[in-house]
């Protein structure tokens, strides 16, 4: 059997299937289940209610490709800068080769 426990300002009456969602820098977990009972409530000094439920259709699943997209997004931002830069560094070839050529025929056409 799992159980889920919820604390908060008020208890809770949860029935049915729910979705929590938990996102971290690295991944975002999520949980789906299905309340099949209420177990147990009670409250602490502080206030506090807690609740525990008996849940079952548990199923978790861990996404961990957000990193992954940002690192691939700044591999590809790096890239075209790369790109870019070899761009400017080939035209600057390309015109001093031009220059090269337009003083050589002038050298060898006087």
């Amino acid at each position: 059997m799992e159980v889920l426990k919820t604390k908060g300002g008020n208890h809770t009456d949860l029935t049915g299937f729910h979705q929590i969602e938990r996102t971290y820098p690295d991944q975002v977990i999520t949980d789906n289940f299905r309340i099949v009972r209420k177990l147990d409530s009670q409250e602490d000094a502080e206030g506090n209610c807690y609740d525990w439920y008996e849940i079952d259709h548990h199923y978790r699943a861990v996404d961990r490709t957000g990193p992954v997209a940002e690192k691939a997004a700044e591999d590809a931002a790096a890239l075209e800068d790369a790109l870019c830069e070899q761009d400017a560094a080939f035209e600057e070839r390309v015109s001093a080769i031009e220059d090269a050529i337009c003083e050589l025929d002038a050298a060898i056409n006087m």
